[in-house]
């Protein structure tokens, strides 16, 4: 089966040398796009939150015209709720796209077994030990009283996102529960933007028990249990079915979508079409959609429409709707909508694959996993010192009143606008620079370590040892040697 249009729709997914890559193709392909775009998305939407929370809303209040990103698609980039279900959908993708191409393209079903194998070894290592590392600063961070200002200001979601100063057997205590609690409840004190890093790992492992329950499937069987896939987690009203679950489903139908040539050939010979008519299409609707305010929906018309066209209220109860069924969480469900949207126009349009086959956004992409892990803390350290001032004062805890009653706490306000402008810069700067060390030292350790336990687990792919044989069920030769790749089929009787 030829490869040449298969490639044009996996290099805007594929990565070298990235976490949520799985090393899926060691020949060079170059680093995606995509995954460059959602680390950008994912430090845009921090800094909305820590420096101006109104931009989540469709007004700054309830009769005020809307400023400029507060309109609709505009707004998309700040409000956030888009980086983790794009990283869900390129791990489902990833994760599916090497398999699939030995069982289907090279026609070798055990390699594409293998392979599943050792990238579910390698998934927890690869993902666990940046994670630690990554907690392991922030900690280090909250025994200095780096946190300082962030625990005073006045921005909430910062104050949440900040570890509280306790003593430091406490603080040693704390650390070793929430390196624990992060693939537990998802819960860690010291970096909570690794929520996500406990459903990204549970999510691959689904796409690999998928992966090895349909390797012998028929195309169109194969395709069927996708479909299945993503509509079981849509119909599912649980906790974070969309974000999670239909995405890793719709990446896997998609990866299964790439290998396959009538598809391949069937989006070359209607290119114009698809990126001039169906993928814009695809693009607004999402866009719109995806554009459902975090609160305060009844402050604008536009954003209440759009409330009582997903939810449909009637009374004092939301009956639902087919994109956001009743009891569903309409943030996720909308954002999971857009991202659906975005991924098949990315899917179908050749034009859109070259824009993120950038060089920026490829540099962008490599850097993405160490953004993720890297920019909180530096987010609440240095950039809150610019705005709010080192020292975190002056700061009076709250007491009581003189009457007795509970005082009010005082918070540290920004200093200027001129204030917040330059921690943007130093914060964005800082945090691709840290990224860049990051990938050259502490990702390539934790490589190599990953790398030594696989060695170590697994026959090697050219020399297999004699334990590893004798496993399989070869017979040893008499004076203990490895039997020759001719001898192989004689095996032990059980």
């Amino acid at each position: 089966m030829a490869t040449r249009p298969n490639q044009r729709n996996i290099k805007w997914v594929e990565v070298r040398g990235n976490i949520f890559s799985d090393f899926v193709d060691p020949s060079g392909v170059p680093v995606p796009g995509l995954r460059g775009v959602t680390s950008a998305l994912v430090i845009t939407t921090h800094i909305a939150r820590a420096l101006d929370f109104p931009l989540f809303w469709p007004a700054d209040s309830k009769g005020e015209a809307p400023r400029l990103l507060q309109y609709p698609y505009l707004r998309i980039p700040y409000q956030g709720r888009i980086g983790v279900p794009i990283f869900a959908f390129l791990t489902g993708f990833v994760c599916a796209n090497k398999p699939l191409k030995l069982a289907y393209q090279q026609s070798n079903a055990p390699a594409a077994l293998k392979t599943i194998a050792r990238s579910a070894f390698r998934r927890p290592p690869r993902l666990m030990l940046p994670a630690i590392i990554a907690t392991l600063i922030s900690f280090f961070m909250s025994v200095l009283g780096a946190y300082r200002a962030a625990n005073r200001c006045d921005a909430f979601w910062v104050r949440f996102d900040a570890p509280d100063p306790m003593p430091l057997g406490d603080n040693i205590r704390r650390l070793f529960r929430s390196s624990l609690t992060t693939w537990t409840n998802t819960e860690n004190v010291y970096d909570r933007h690794q929520w996500a890093m406990r459903p990204l790992l549970i999510g691959a492992f689904q796409v690999y028990i998928v992966l090895a329950a349909t390797i012998g499937m028929r195309f169109k069987y194969r395709v069927l249990v996708h479909v299945l896939l993503i509509t079981y987690w849509l119909m599912n009203v649980g906790h974070l079915t969309e974000t999670f679950g239909a995405m890793l489903a719709l990446g896997t139908l998609l990866a299964e979508l790439s290998q396959h040539r009538p598809t391949q050939n069937f989006i070359t010979s209607h290119q114009r079409l698809l990126t001039c008519v169906v993928a814009p299409f695809l693009l607004l609707v999402g866009g719109y959609v995806g554009s459902y305010p975090q609160e305060h929906e009844d402050w604008a018309p536009w954003s209440m429409s759009l409330h009582k066209f997903l939810l449909n209220p009637v009374g004092d109860q939301n009956m639902g709707s087919f994109l956001v069924p009743k009891g569903s969480n309409v943030h996720r469900r909308t954002s999971a909508f857009f991202i659906m949207c975005t991924s098949i126009s990315i899917f179908i349009s050749p034009f859109i694959q070259k824009l993120l086959s950038h060089r920026l956004l490829i540099w962008l992409g490599h850097h993405s996993f160490a953004v993720y892990l890297t920019h909180g803390t530096i987010l609440r350290t240095v950039g809150m010192w610019i705005v709010y001032g080192i020292s975190g004062e002056p700061w009076e805890p709250a007491g009581k009143n003189e009457d007795g009653s509970p005082k009010q706490q005082q918070y540290l306000h920004p200093k200027s606008r001129a204030h917040k402008m330059v921690s943007i810069l130093v914060f964005t700067v800082l945090t691709y620079i840290a990224a860049w060390a990051w990938m050259k030292y502490v990702d390539t350790a934790c490589a190599r370590a990953t790398q030594w336990l696989e060695k170590k687990v697994f026959d090697d792919d050219n020399e297999e040892g004699k334990s590893g044989l004798a496993e399989k069920g070869y017979l040893l030769n008499g004076n203990g040697t490895s039997p020759t790749d001719g001898e192989r089929p004689k095996q032990a009787q059980s």
